[in-house]
């Protein structure tokens, strides 16, 4: 196995779509580059590479596809970045049991063309989907478009392999449950390179549905579209996507269609068989007509679903030094909702040039929220100097409204700061622990979690 040391290299391995990186000074980013990269192409290989880090007293960085947005790739120490890209491709897929397994370096959107071939979905559709390895979905607790049906990906995890600080392989018992004690890999789902790196998992899928509908419907206000929403779970008739966007966010939505409203937008999708799908969706009409939801038809959901990892304001909003664009996601109980989104909007007001938000992901008890923040600074430093206050604003108000500050994309770099008020300090302790006995050299992704 050979390893990278090229500068080039070395600051594609540090990159992912991390607004803040991007207005680092150059001695900043300079300073956090690894020591080399190694592309192992086999488990052994990526055996080897940890036991040469080890060995060196580095540390130890995974690296997917580079799609996260909260700098999760960033070195703290000297380190060697593992390019898991190389060790990719379908090991098995188990059709009697609805099961695949996969090496962790295929990109998702890999194993979903894979299994469409085969008349099979694995049911995860992240905005990233074509950015994302396996590993890093994982590692990061990855949540997709239609969560609402199959789940976040923690719970389509069957079986996960890793390799641990010292080298050894850790597996678990490839069964659908058990009750054999606590949960072992779960441990490592959400973990994010902290307790060792993701060599390989095995996935549930599903049969790919008979039947797809999309529709849009339009809301007078937040509140109603999301206590409609609630609704749907009062009544067992849960769509697969349920997407609700402000007024702000909504508009782009709107003009697909050439309708002009400045009202709340939600997207329904409903998937499944032939014979259920249409009576699914008659009944989640009328149960949001109840709060004034207006039937908009299938046009404005039809191209919702057709461009749905368009993600070119993100682009946009970072290509300049002097503005910033960011998703920050957050989630809440249904009564906390409508209250977080009120709050943390109201203190937003004269800090983002422009606010758009969206719930996308659902639950029994409540969702997520997105808040997308659009600011500008006079250069790079106080532009950075902003996005953090932005920031700060949107994990706090979330907190203090009762809910969450982290709803789908990990913790990264950016919220470290918040991540112990949000588990807990007796869980942070537990973690603390964990950390020391799995990882006692502090070698795999150190300063991540903070767990030093």
């Amino acid at each position: 196995m050979n390893f990278i040391t090229t500068p080039e290299e070395k600051k594609k391995h540090i990159t992912d779509w991390w607004p803040a990186i991007k207005k680092w000074p150059e001695e900043e980013i300079a300073a956090r580059l690894p020591q080399a990269i190694a592309a192992p192409e086999t488990v052994r290989e990526v055996q080897d590479a940890v036991k040469y880090a080890y060995d060196r007293d580095w540390a130890v960085v995974p690296f997917g596809g580079a799609s996260g947005v909260l700098g999760g790739i960033v070195p703290e120490k000297p380190a060697l970045s593992i390019d898991m890209q190389k060790l990719t491709g379908v090991v098995e897929f188990d059709v009697d049991n609805h099961l695949v397994t996969a090496y962790a370096g295929m990109f998702c959107l890999e194993l979903e063309n894979y299994l469409n071939e085969r008349g099979f979905t694995l049911g995860h559709y992240p905005q990233s989907i074509e950015l994302a390895t396996l590993g890093g979905l994982v590692a990061t607790k990855s949540s997709g478009t239609f969560s609402s049906k199959y789940g976040n990906i923690e719970n389509m995890v069957q079986c996960v392999e890793l390799v641990l600080p010292g080298g050894e392989i850790f597996t678990n018992r490839n069964v659908p449950r058990s009750a054999a004690g606590p949960h072992i890999p779960a441990l490592f789902i959400g973990s994010e390179g902290t307790f060792g790196i993701i060599t390989k998992v095995t996935l549930k899928v599903w049969k790919l549905p008979e039947r797809r509908e999309f529709r849009g419907i339009e809301f007078d206000s937040m509140e109603d579209a999301i206590l409609t929403a609630r609704e749907f779970y009062r009544r067992d008739i849960v769509p697969a996507v349920v997407r609700i966007y402000n007024p702000a966010e909504a508009r782009g939505h709107y003009a697909k269609i050439n309708r002009r409203s400045g009202k709340v937008l939600m997207i329904a999708g409903i998937v499944g068989a032939e014979t259920v799908t249409p009576e699914l969706l008659k009944q989640v009409l009328l149960t949001s007509e109840k709060r004034g939801g207006f039937d908009l038809g299938a046009e404005i959901g039809n191209n919702w679903e057709q461009h749905r990892y368009n993600a070119d304001w993100l682009e946009e909003g970072n290509a300049k030094d002097t503005t910033v664009a960011d998703a920050i996601e957050v989630s809440g109980n249904w009564t906390v909702l409508p209250k977080m989104y009120e709050v943390v909007s109201k203190r937003l007001e004269g800090k983002v040039d422009e606010l758009w938000a969206h719930c996308s992901h659902c639950y029994p008890s409540g969702a997520n929220i997105y808040f997308i923040i659009f600011a500008s600074g006079k250069d790079k430093a106080g532009t950075l100097q902003k996005y953090n206050e932005i920031w700060k604003i949107i994990m706090e108000g979330a907190l203090e409204s009762g809910g969450s500050g982290a709803h789908h994309h990990g913790i990264g770099r950016q919220r470290l700061p918040w991540f112990r008020e949000e588990i807990g300090a007796a869980s942070y302790e537990i973690l603390r622990g964990i950390k020391k006995a799995v990882d006692p050299k502090n070698v795999f992704n150190p300063g991540l979690l903070g767990l030093e």
